[in-house]
């Protein structure tokens, strides 16, 4: 194994392992919400309720559920899911800025070192 390919396999360890525990995170969110649990107040949603958003965040943990696995098997299509994945996820917590800062640059910052490291060691898919 060359030195690039180890290199780019660290990098996809890495996404792999975060879109793991988001995608776990998402879940129980998401069970929480259809749950109607009291801790998640709905009257704090500025769309839709909270079934229609525990929805969203079960589909989206399991897509994070599959790209973690894809990147794990150092797929290529893994690859393609997670970039998508974190641009879609940076977006997002923009329009998140003024209401959480630290937390938003947070996630933006893993977001793009997620998509930087996907996409420098892309060759490092299988």
């Amino acid at each position: 194994m060359d030195a690039s390919r180890s290199a780019g396999s660290g990098w996809f360890t890495f996404a792999g392992v975060l879109f793991l525990v988001a995608g776990f995170a998402n879940l129980l969110w998401g069970f929480g919400a259809l749950d109607d649990a009291s801790y998640l107040p709905e009257d704090g949603l500025l769309f839709s309720n909270l079934t229609f958003w525990g929805w969203v965040s079960i589909i989206w943990g399991a897509l994070a559920f599959l790209a973690g696995s894809l990147l794990f098997a150092r797929s290529a299509s893994g690859a393609v899911l997670g970039i998508v994945m974190a641009t879609l996820s940076a977006f997002f917590w923009m329009f998140s800025l003024p209401v959480l800062p630290i937390w938003s640059l947070v996630v933006i910052g893993i977001d793009l070192l997620i998509i930087y490291g996907l996409t420098a060691h892309l060759d490092a898919a299988r």
